[in-house]
């Protein structure tokens, strides 16, 4: 019987790090969590012996420590792959006039036009909001600015979704969250080309480009 339970264990203990590597995504979580469970396996091997004995988890610690390896040398797995290419730069569209066009803002419309698809009948410049003018809201908001700080390493500091999208029409939590926030302000491009080159958003500072 004890056999059966050491099986069960490894097996609902190998679920579990699959269930983990799937879920989480972003780089620099991968790679805290990995060093962790890198550490954790050892540790209880020297210092829980008796522990795991007794409570039959003698696979615990080498499930911790393969894991913990695995989310460490595949902590950009999911990272977004850039094509800078000038032809995959975001389609023709009508452009302002002194539109910036240094590779920092290039990749930003290449962002913008792989998640919102940019639109070719409208004059884009930077101030065009993304929530007013391009219609980005929800889900499709909350995916974006997750893309931008993964893709730009934008510290989003004091970023308020809510003072900007509605959340996902689905997320009850949410939308209880962002009652009685007021009417949205705009987020514009600038605003976004501001963060990506400062490398973190401060709400005063970018809202005051306005």
């Amino acid at each position: 019987m004890n056999e059966y339970i050491q099986w069960i264990n490894l097996l609902l203990f190998l679920i579990l790090a699959a269930v983990i590597d799937r879920t989480i995504r972003l780089p620099l979580l991968r790679k805290w969590l990995g060093l962790c469970l890198l550490i954790t396996g050892p540790t209880l091997l020297l210092y829980a012996t008796s522990w795991i004995i007794g409570a039959q988890l003698e696979s615990l610690p080498i499930v911790a420590f393969v894991t913990g390896i695995g989310l460490l040398s595949t902590s950009n797995i999911y990272r977004r792959v850039k094509n800078t290419h000038p032809l995959m730069i975001a389609p023709t569209m009508n452009l302002s006039p002194n539109f910036p066009e240094d590779p920092v803002m290039q990749q930003l419309m290449q962002l913008l036009h792989e998640e919102i698809d940019l639109p070719k009948h409208k004059t884009i410049s930077l101030h065009t909001s993304l929530n007013f003018d391009l219609g980005c809201d929800g889900v499709e908001a909350k995916q974006f600015m997750e893309a931008l700080e993964q893709d730009f390493g934008v510290d989003l500091g004091d970023y308020d979704a809510y003072r900007y999208f509605q959340p996902p029409v689905f997320d009850v939590f949410l939308k209880r969250r962002a009652k009685g926030r007021g009417d949205k302000i705009p987020l514009t491009i600038g605003m976004l080309y501001l963060a990506i080159k400062n490398h973190s958003w401060d709400t005063q500072t970018l809202e005051n480009l306005s």
